[in-house]
């Protein structure tokens, strides 16, 4: 696990040097970077494997072929043995060093061999190639930046800010799509020319022609005709074997290994099957909350994962967080992502307390995505047969909204996509008032219903809900929960696996019908149904609440006076992006009688962009690499080329 960082085209081992320090966070354990007569790779260092001899980059016997990587390769092991087996001569117990080795093999079809979480970087100096791609999942990042005769390459956007002569101009689609969806959607960034690498595909470098893009893999939705035919006990089987499967490789480490520990079955499945591979007591970790936001579902989740630890004899640590800890930590938070996030943030601080025990931690991430449980996945079936509802009466159609059908009358259309676009945080119509007369000229193409519609283009699955499940699982898992995964826990130096995104266990999920994965209106019912091998059935159907934290109850009431002091007009005026009558009257609204749930996933939207705005855009930011921006910028980046060097380590 690492930050890595590069650049194809060009020898500039200064910059990249640079970059990687602003990755320290990622891999605290050491820095180290290559450069040759047309690239430089390097990476920070988070030693999980091989910690004495796994420096990166690696390369193959005769230093021809580079390579640097952030992740885990789990099936590395017997790619391994295959090589040493080929005659290859291996020096580490790394699993980075088999990439040179494989690529050697099997050029850029490596990629379709290995498994794991990753992000990866290599240089073969023979054929002036370079190579990037990125996990099947989207769990490991990847940002680049195209000169026109370099590809320069990051782990994090934070380390590409500091290319010679970089310019930070908001890219305004991304700004826009960033108000309806809680994130900016890959392969957007929100800044202009920055892109982000989606999950599942490789791009190829050759000097003197635009990079070359291409998905390696993909996931089938549709219903498999065999599992049709199995019993519901069968189709339990085999997902706890896959399940177990994947934890055991999962546990591959020479450092300890904790457990994220939530006190729903997600977490609680894995941390167990885990408990009983182990030798030797394994540590588990939950969030709790103070007594002033503190729920009866919270607390539900607290007293089972005390259960959970005390059953399975586990090393067990609780954190705790109130309401003041958030305007606080924000601001590092929100640089954690170099951009707008108003997703999830509850890992930064459970990860600030799993990181003082441990290096690496599982968790349940992927489950909910996987077999539905989030409120578009409620709604799928329902939805898909309102329509007959409302000509026959019959509730058991659209349960578990037979009690509020209004709320399916409100959403109800002829397409899921159409439905869907209906849980934006602003409407396409709404931004257009929120916008300045400057922004909305500029804004006038963008449209994030339309770029919905298209993520539900081609999708292989025709039930309802695994239709909402694939259109997701291509873009609002990886973009939003992978990333606050990945970036709040990474800020503390901990590396996060999921046994939920095996590549197997993924394959054989998204392969199930609906019906078990939603049934009459019970969330991720086969989990659950394999869940009761090993928990009551108190725990396993009780009401779940999730991995979330009451922002949204904080920002409604106790963080009156930061959220109008953050947006007042003084404050919004130093960019001009929104109208501030329309600001002030959405802020007013929240703090009446007149509000709804939709006002305050607004306000913290704005919220999050407003100190983002500031840290970024006006300098705030202090790091190597910032440069002091006092108004938005449209000029071309110029970059510093630097004379041809030849091969060497550096640091």
């Amino acid at each position: 696990m690492c930050g890595i960082s590069g650049v194809f085209g060009l020898p500039d081992v200064e910059t990249v040097d640079t970059m990687l320090n602003t990755l320290r966070h990622r891999g605290p354990d050491g820095g180290c970077s290559v450069v040759g007569t047309c690239f430089s790779l390097g990476a920070r260092r988070l030693s999980i494997l091989d910690p004495l001899g796994g420096r990166q980059p690696l390369a193959n016997e005769t230093n021809t072929v580079w390579a640097v990587h952030n992740g885990e390769l789990y099936n590395f092991p017997a790619i391994r043995s295959q090589l040493v087996a080929e005659g290859h001569k291996l020096l580490t117990q790394c699993d980075t060093e088999i990439l040179p080795h494989l690529y050697e093999r099997c050029g850029t079809q490596l990629v379709e061999l290995i498994d794991g979480m990753f992000a990866i970087a290599l240089w073969d100096e023979t054929n002036m190639v370079g190579f990037l791609a990125r996990d099947r999942m989207g769990k490991k990042p990847l940002y680049y930046h195209w000169t026109g005769k370099a590809l320069y390459f990051a782990s994090e956007i934070k380390a590409l800010l500091c290319m010679p002569g970089f310019q930070r101009q908001i890219n305004l689609q991304a700004l826009d799509y960033y108000l309806s969806y809680k994130h900016v959607p890959c392969p957007l960034s929100i800044f202009q020319d920055i892109h982000s690498l989606p999950p599942a595909h490789k791009l190829i470098f050759r000097p003197g022609q635009e990079p070359q893009i291409s998905r390696y893999w993909d996931v089938d939705f549709s219903e498999s005709k065999d599992i049709l035919t199995w019993s519901e006990e069968e189709v339990v089987e085999q997902l706890l074997s896959l399940l177990q499967t994947s934890v055991k490789q999962r546990l591959m480490s020479d450092v300890p290994i904790g457990f994220f520990l939530s006190g729903g079955i997600d977490s609680s499945l894995s941390t167990v099957m885990a408990a009983e591979l182990s030798s030797r007591p394994i540590k588990t970790f939950t969030l709790t909350y103070g007594n002033d936001s503190t729920t009866a579902g919270k607390e539900q989740d607290r007293r089972w994962a005390t259960w959970v630890a005390q059953k399975y004899r586990t090393d067990h640590y609780e954190e705790m967080v109130t309401f003041e800890d958030l305007p606080r930590s924000l601001r590092h938070i929100i640089s954690c992502f170099d951009e707008p996030f108003a997703g999830t943030v509850s890992t930064y601080f459970l990860a600030s307390l799993v990181a003082q025990h441990v290096k690496v931690a599982l968790s349940g991430d992927g489950a909910d995505e996987l077999f539905g449980s989030y409120l578009s996945h409620r709604l799928a079936f329902p939805l898909a047969h309102y329509p007959e509802y409302t000509q026959t009466g019959d509730t058991s159609l659209i349960r578990p909204f037979n009690l509020q059908p209004e709320t399916l009358a409100r959403l109800a259309e002829p397409e899921d996509w159409q439905w869907r676009s209906k849980l934006f945080v602003f409407s396409d119509e709404e931004k257009k008032t929120l916008y300045s007369p400057d922004l909305q000229a500029a804004t006038h193409t963008a449209c994030a219903r339309e770029r919905l519609r298209h993520d539900f283009l081609n999708l292989t699955a025709s039930d309802p809900l695994n239709r909402i499940l694939e259109a997701e699982f291509r873009t609002i898992f990886p973009d939003q929960v992978l990333t606050f995964v990945d970036r709040l826990s990474m800020a503390h130096s901990l590396e996060v696996r999921s046994a939920y995104l095996n590549t197997d266990l993924v394959r054989f999920v998204a392969s199930l019908p609906g019906q078990l994965k939603i049934k009459d209106g019970e969330t991720k019912y086969i989990l659950k149904k394999a869940a009761l091998k090993y928990f009551p059935r108190d725990m396993v159907f009780r009401r779940k609440e999730g991995f979330l934290m009451p922002i949204t109850e904080w920002i409604a009431s106790d963080l009156e006076g930061y959220v109008r002091e953050t947006l007042s007009a003084e404050r919004l005026s130093k960019h001009g992006i929104f109208q501030v009558a329309t600001v002030q009257s959405l802020v007013d609204r929240l703090y009446s009688s007149q509000s709804d749930h939709t006002d305050v996933n607004k306000v913290l939207s704005l919220i999050i962009f407003q100190e983002w705005y500031e840290l970024y855009m006006e300098g705030r930011q202090q790091s190597a690499c910032a440069v002091n921006n006092t108004e938005m910028k449209w000029k071309t980046a110029q970059h510093c080329y630097l004379p041809t060097q030849h091969f060497g380590y550096v640091g």
